[in-house]
């Protein structure tokens, strides 16, 4: 039976600019996207949470198969 290990990552947006969208640096999550790859992590899932219709926080959802 395949047994699986789960990982989070998560992007905050920046407090002093509120805006309807969070901005991140492409380059700077591909990259981190990429290493996660390189290390066997699939991306599952992602999230988001708004307050007042802005979004605050982004949430990835990574799983990857054991090693048994």
């Amino acid at each position: 039976m395949k047994k699986y290990e789960y990982k989070t990552v998560e992007f905050e947006a920046d407090d002093s600019k509120l805006s309807k969208s969070m901005h991140i640096d492409s380059t700077e999550i591909e990259q981190i996207l990429n290493n996660l790859g390189e290390q066997g992590w699939e991306l599952v899932n992602s999230i988001d949470y708004a307050l007042n219709g802005f979004t605050r926080k982004v949430i990835l959802f990574f799983k990857r198969e054991k090693n048994q």
